[in-house]
């Protein structure tokens, strides 16, 4: 079977020479090209808040009792 794409080193030589026409076409135009921050791809997460709201602190799970608690527990459920 015979493929008129061109290779992708082809491509990329067709696309890079386009793009540097362009680049030239707008530095001739008085145009500057300025060099941002690098884009890393990964957001910063949201900062935590220094207060903690009551609400929330009632929703939390209780304490797990120790074993020691238990056993009191279960000695007086045996007592009554």
């Amino acid at each position: 079977m015979i493929s008129f794409s061109l290779n992708p080193d082809a491509q990329n030589r067709i696309k890079s020479a386009e793009l540097a026409e362009a680049v030239a076409e707008f530095e001739s135009r008085g145009g500057q090209i300025l060099q941002g921050a690098c884009f890393t791809g990964n957001p910063i997460p949201p900062k935590r808040r220094d207060w903690i709201d009551p609400d929330t602190v009632l929703k939390r799970r209780p304490r797990v009792l120790s074993a020691a608690e238990r056993g009191r527990l279960h000695r007086r459920a045996r007592v009554v």
